[in-house]
């Protein structure tokens, strides 16, 4: 029997929200190694990189909370393949 949740919302969401945060975490790390190239590589502007230096890059909190997201869409995936 398939999985339900494969075929709803809910699977593209976390796959967003995992996405994100690793997009968070390369970014932080060429932060971290003053990789501007890196940072270009994944799509960031001149902008964005200098106000990212600036904020020393994404907080951890925004990560955990996607974190929690992720946990919850799991739960909810969770009731629909019950």
């Amino acid at each position: 029997m398939s999985n339900p949740v494969r075929s709803t919302p809910v699977l593209a969401d976390i796959i967003r929200l995992e996405q994100a945060n690793a997009m968070m975490r390369s970014a932080n790390l060429a932060l971290a190694r003053d990789d501007v190239a890196t940072l270009f590589a994944l799509g960031f502007s001149v902008q964005h990189v200098r106000e990212l230096k600036k904020k020393g890059g994404f907080r951890s909190s925004s990560m955990a909370q996607n974190i929690r997201m992720i946990t919850h869409l799991r739960k909810i995936g969770d009731s629909y393949a019950q």
